[in-house]
């Protein structure tokens, strides 16, 4: 390998993601409410404006989302009240391997036994049709598709399939807030949706998640299986967990929604400025942003397994973070070493050629030309 001739600290450059959340100027009016009213959980005030604010820029009513702890809390909330616990005569959840590992852990703290089925090559997701031809279908009590990196889900398939057979489907949509915004019609009314607020998502509580349903009596199911399964005279009625989003972390996401708007254009100006200099680089079908993908990440799709390792160890020598999201697929995981799956060539595909780059909101352009500089010349190399 050669040695760059581009002279800049790679500090700012070092984390493939650093999150930036709202400043405690910007809390503050939050932090002195929660205060006030000594409420610090249990879904007190902040929490409930949150899911009010949230249900009215995702275009319903203020009955369409309840937030969580976390996305994987988030998923096991909802596959619990849409599913219900796996049952032996259907045992198997499918769901894709290309994904993160809190997808299928939400399903087996369920019960459920993962089953992995290949993607689609173009939408990097689960196709529908494909699925409902195949006979694993009839071991199955529960379908997880993911929205790969927050790409826009199909939502009107998976209604399709849930109806034709009568397989519960839970979608984790978890990056795919901005696609939401853009088009709240995909909240659905017989499919739970759930989204992950940690701090590298686009938007974000610091921690969290949320259950997206057009369906007001599931969603107070849901609300309750997030709550010991207690309702509001501390009655349990279902087995659930400890899913609450607290105050304080409410509070964080208040603010990110007050200031959203210079958010993201924040997001476009890095995806903006990722594509000028792809272009310059003639990797401009290469680079993926937004808003094919959520703001949230920026990929890189390599020719060959060969060229993103040398990539890889390109850009880590000089400091650059990079990281394979999905790694290798969950099917490759050892808590997985186990888990019988269809055949995985698209998943172990995509795996072995993405690479995620530097994508925090405050780079600026000189630090995205550094990255797609040394992406150029390990290619050279």
């Amino acid at each position: 390998m050669k040695r760059t001739t581009v002279s800049k600290p790679a500090e700012n450059l070092a984390l493939v993601q650093r999150p930036l959340l709202p400043t405690s100027e910007h809390l503050q009016q939050y932090l002195e409410r929660i205060e006030a009213s000594r409420w610090y959980s249990n879904r007190g005030p902040l929490a409930w404006e949150l899911e009010g604010r949230l249900a009215k820029v995702f275009g319903g009513s203020d009955q369409n989302v309840v937030t969580a702890s976390s996305g994987t809390a988030a998923l096991e909330a909802a596959i619990l009240v849409a599913a219900g616990p796996a049952k032996a005569e259907r045992p198997l959840v499918l769901l894709p391997s290309y994904t993160f590992i809190a997808t299928a852990l939400a399903a087996i703290r369920c019960g459920y036994q993962p089953y992995f089925i290949d993607v689609d090559s173009d939408t990097w997701m689960l196709d529908p049709e494909q699925i409902a031809q195949n006979p694993i279908c009839a071991q199955a009590g529960l379908i997880l598709p993911v929205a790969a990196f927050g790409k826009r889900p199909d939502m009107t398939g998976w209604e399709t399939l849930q109806s034709s057979l009568g397989i519960p489907v839970v979608f984790d949509a978890a990056a795919s807030f901005e696609h939401l915004l853009q088009a709240p019609d995909l909240v659905s009314t017989s499919i739970p949706m759930v989204l992950s607020f940690h701090a590298t998502k686009s938007f974000s509580t610091a921690e969290g998640g949320a259950i997206l349903w057009d369906d007001p009596e599931a969603l107070t199911r849901v609300a309750q299986m997030t709550s010991f399964g207690m309702n509001e005279d501390r009655s349990c009625f279902y087995p659930g967990l400890n899913g609450k989003l607290s105050e304080y972390h409410a509070a964080v996401g208040l603010a990110c929604l007050d200031e959203w708007a210079s958010r993201a254009d924040s997001y476009r100006k890095i995806a903006d400025a990722y594509q000028h200099c792809a272009k310059a680089a003639n990797l401009q079908s290469r680079i993926i942003t937004a808003p094919n993908i959520s703001s949230a990440y920026v990929l890189l799709s390599c020719r060959d397994a060969t060229t993103s390792d040398t990539i890889e160890a390109y850009l880590c020598a000089a400091g650059l973070g990079v990281r394979r999201w999905y790694g290798l697929g969950l099917h490759k995981e050892p808590v997985f070493a186990d888990i019988e799956s269809g055949p995985l060539p698209v998943t172990e595909m995509l795996a072995a050629h993405h690479l995620g780059l530097p994508a925090a909101i405050d780079l600026s352009p000189e630090d995205i030309a550094f990255v797609v500089q040394h992406i150029a010349e390990a290619e050279r190399d």
